[in-house]
């Protein structure tokens, strides 16, 4: 993630990415919710990626894209805004 300049953004856990050894906390149905936002998530700070409080980029980084990646059929999972 980075600011509208595509710069890392200093923060209080040094976290710019989330990957599978990020220790993330799945949820009882065995998804995983990430919290992108501002301020730690009380009870998900293990899931949190720091946003900046203004506007950012969320880049997706694939390693090894499998077929589905090369032909455009992977569809990412969308990002929903809560309150």
């Amino acid at each position: 993630m980075g600011d509208s300049k595509n710069h890392f953004v200093p923060n209080p856990i040094n976290g710019y990415s989330v990957s599978d050894r990020s220790r993330l906390v799945p949820d009882a149905n065995g998804s995983v919710d990430i919290y992108i936002q501002n301020t730690a998530p009380v009870g998900h700070e293990s899931n949190w990626l720091p946003a900046p409080s203004d506007k950012f980029v969320l880049w997706l980084r694939v390693y090894l894209p499998g077929k589905s990646i090369l032909d455009g059929e992977y569809k990412v999972p969308p990002i929903v805004e809560t309150r």
